[in-house]
């Protein structure tokens, strides 16, 4: 694909971990930039660190540490900000239309609005359910299991976040001395965490059963109302907190986009981050072709493409025609716990235990993006919780 050189902005739209790399690399170079303006949209007035907000609901990382103020850090990038929610993308007319009414015209466009909670239409689950899409969410969902310890909790999704949810909310608990209390997931495949090697899911479900967390599998909700939650299999909780986390989708305006997308939504692109011409999807935005699947979502790889994405808008500004290709590195994965224990793989190595739990949270401090918040993180990590109030 060749890029045409045509002055205007440059507009990101998401202030995630692929929008805030590229707008970093973008200040880097913006001598090179030819007076063009870049410019971040988000509705939200934080960055919220996605990784720990499991973590913030169990009150083991506290909220201050998993926000940045994108306003205060955008400044410092000397990066202009417009805090409004994009409803619409003309791709042929090049312009961004704002809830606010305003349009921004790009030249250079990167969607890196990462995903929001899924719930698949399904609006009297929506209306009583919690989710966590936010730092202000897990505090929400944190404050409502302190309040009604004794409600049965029902987590729907047995995925990397319901897992991790699972786990932070019984170690809540158990601070809070909570001796009897009801942690449910819920998940539709035959097995949790069913995209994990089997030696992977077989310790994430001895720990959760040792934190006296319950894993239903092969049902789904088939009922909810303000008394009952039905499941598929017959079972039936009643005085219930319910937790989604069954899924994830793009941003409306994205799924709005008449071009090629996976069943999330995500904008399927090319070797070079593109999706159509002068327009880059990175980050959960982006279905990049992996071999024979897609390209799961995780921090590293956002990071990753933000980064050829902004190699190839630079070569554009120049009017260079060859363009830099991705190429995945799949570094691995881990499944933290809360009880100082964790699950994954690493290059080629298997980790557990403590060791993987440490290495996951040397992961989170590298990749937050503030000196406060790399210090936070790990005076939350490793400053025991009996120190700290919750």
């Amino acid at each position: 694909m060749i890029l045409l050189m045509l002055e205007g902005d440059i507009v990101i739209i998401g202030g995630g971990f692929a929008g805030l790399e590229a707008a970093r690399l973008l200040s880097k170079k913006r001598a090179r930039l030819n007076n063009r303006r870049v410019i971040v949209v988000d509705a939200k007035k934080t960055f919220d660190f996605l990784p720990v907000l499991p973590e913030v609901a169990g009150g083991y990382v506290q909220k201050k540490n998993a926000v940045l103020d994108l306003a205060y850090y955008l400044e410092s990038l000397r990066v202009n900000f417009e805090q409004d929610e994009v409803v619409r993308v003309d791709i042929g007319t090049k312009e961004v239309f704002l809830k606010s009414g305003g349009v921004l015209y790009y030249e250079f466009l990167v969607i890196a609005c990462g995903s929001v909670t899924n719930f698949f239409g399904m609006d009297d689950v929506q209306r009583r359910s919690l989710k966590l899409d936010t730092a202000e969410d897990a505090v929400i969902l944190r404050n409502v299991v302190i309040t009604y310890p004794n409600k049965k909790i029902i987590i729907v999704g047995g995925g990397y976040t319901g897992i991790e949810i699972a786990s932070n909310l019984a170690y809540l608990l158990r601070r809070k001395k909570i001796k009897k209390y009801s942690i449910n997931v819920i998940e539709r495949a035959d097995d949790i965490l069913s995209s994990l090697p089997e030696w992977a899911r077989d310790h994430c479900r001895v720990n959760l059963s040792k934190l006296r967390v319950n894993a239903y599998t092969e049902c789904s909700i088939e009922e909810v109302s303000d008394q009952r939650v039905k499941l598929s299999n017959g079972m039936m909780f009643e005085d219930y907190i319910l937790v989604w986390a069954a899924g994830v989708v793009t941003p409306a305006f994205v799924r709005d986009l008449k071009f090629e997308k996976d069943k999330q939504g995500r904008l399927s692109v090319d070797e070079h981050m593109m999706f159509s011409g002068h327009c880059f999807a990175v980050g959960d935005a982006a279905a990049v072709k992996n071999g024979n699947s897609i390209l799961r979502m995780a921090a590293p790889f956002s990071v990753a493409q933000a980064r050829v994405a902004v190699a190839n808008i630079l070569r554009g500004v120049k009017g260079v025609k060859r363009l830099v290709k991705y190429h995945p590195i799949d570094f691995g994965f881990l499944v933290p716990m809360a009880d100082r224990d964790a699950c994954g793989k690493v290059l080629i190595f298997r980790v557990s235990g403590f060791l993987g739990w440490f290495l996951y949270y040397v992961m989170c401090i590298s990749r937050s993006l503030s000196l406060d918040n790399k210090l936070g993180i790990f005076g939350d990590a490793f400053i025991p919780l009996k120190n700290r109030a919750l």
